[in-house]
């Protein structure tokens, strides 16, 4: 089955865009259930930065409902990006989201404005030098640092302090599906790539409802000539990206073969400069030499010179 492939921000982006998906997704991802969803337009943005490198960010405000049955509001960010990225922009994302406030109900039943606690999911296009998971959860943990008892406890201080997150390497993500999760997440595995990068020859598990309405979307995505040509201004951008990279790559091995060939002759020079010292030592130690035979010679004769003197008064 050929669908589009999800890695292209703008198939991302409009495969989110189906907010039951979104609902859908998020509630696979997170392992509760999300009750309803909302993102405003305005925060859903892509940052084509100077080096062409594209982050696509979502900013859901989420009413979530926890295995205990609990409901509660909730902020989740969700960024994707295809290359390494600075990762003080994502920072300064996160740092928008914790400014962020929500009209909620306290215990009495009034309105007041409180931040949300937030969620972060990462869907990287790269691997992480030292995970080799391709789904991982960063969650909180309150513990008793004297005793190390962890503490069964919530408290609304911290948990809108700190936040949990979810990390997705898309490259790691194949092999056999033993999870919904993971059966969900096969529409992005890298083991479904054709020759052309923009589909997917999708053959993963159909029996999962999700799925259905994923693959199906992203059928729609493929057919779309809207959609294949901002798909290929993607491609061009990262063409152009692998350009600038190699061209980076060739300048530093250029400033590394002159550094080393200065560095040689640096070396060369000080070898001759030790050679000269070398050779200097052993010219002061062939005078030292010489210098003591002279001092011994004049020793002896004294030695003769007083020999004689005491024959000479017999």
């Amino acid at each position: 089955m050929i669908i589009a492939n999800p890695i292209y921000d703008v198939v991302f982006k409009y495969l989110l865009e189906d907010i039951e998906i979104a609902r859908e997704l998020l509630s696979t991802i997170l392992g509760e259930e999300v009750l309803s969803l909302d993102v405003k337009p305005q925060e859903t943005t892509t940052e084509n930065t100077a080096a062409s490198i594209s982050i696509l960010r979502f900013d859901f405000k989420a009413v979530l409902k926890t295995k205990t049955g609990e409901l509660k509001k909730a902020l989740i960010e969700l960024q994707k990006a295809k290359q390494v990225f600075d990762v003080m922009r994502f920072r300064r994302y996160l740092g928008d989201n914790y400014r962020k406030e929500d009209v909620i109900l306290d215990d009495r039943g009034q309105s007041k404005k409180l931040p949300l606690p937030i969620v972060t999911i990462y869907f990287l296009g790269f691997p992480l030098d030292n995970i080799k998971n391709a789904v991982v959860k960063i969650n909180r943990e309150y513990r008793d640092v004297i005793t190390q008892e962890v503490l069964d406890v919530k408290e609304d201080f911290v948990e809108l302090l700190t936040h949990d997150s979810y990390l997705i390497q898309l490259k790691l993500l194949a092999g056999k599906s033993r999870t919904k999760l993971e059966k969900v997440l096969q529409v992005f595995s890298p083991e479904f790539k054709t020759e052309d990068n923009q589909q997917l020859n999708f053959k993963g598990d159909l029996d999962e409802p999700l799925v259905q309405k994923i693959v199906a979307r992203l059928e729609r995505a493929i057919a779309s000539e809207e959609i294949r040509e901002k798909m290929d201004v993607e491609d061009e951008i990262d063409r152009i990206f692998e350009r600038e990279l190699s061209k980076l790559a060739l300048e530093k091995d250029k400033i590394i073969a002159i550094k080393d060939q200065e560095l040689e002759a640096k070396g060369q020079e000080l070898e001759a400069k030790d050679q000269e010292l070398e050779a200097k030592s052993q010219e002061l130690e062939a005078e030292r030499q010489k210098a003591e035979a002279e001092r011994q010679k004049a020793e002896n004769l004294q030695k003769e010179l007083e020999e004689l003197r005491k024959l000479m008064k017999k």
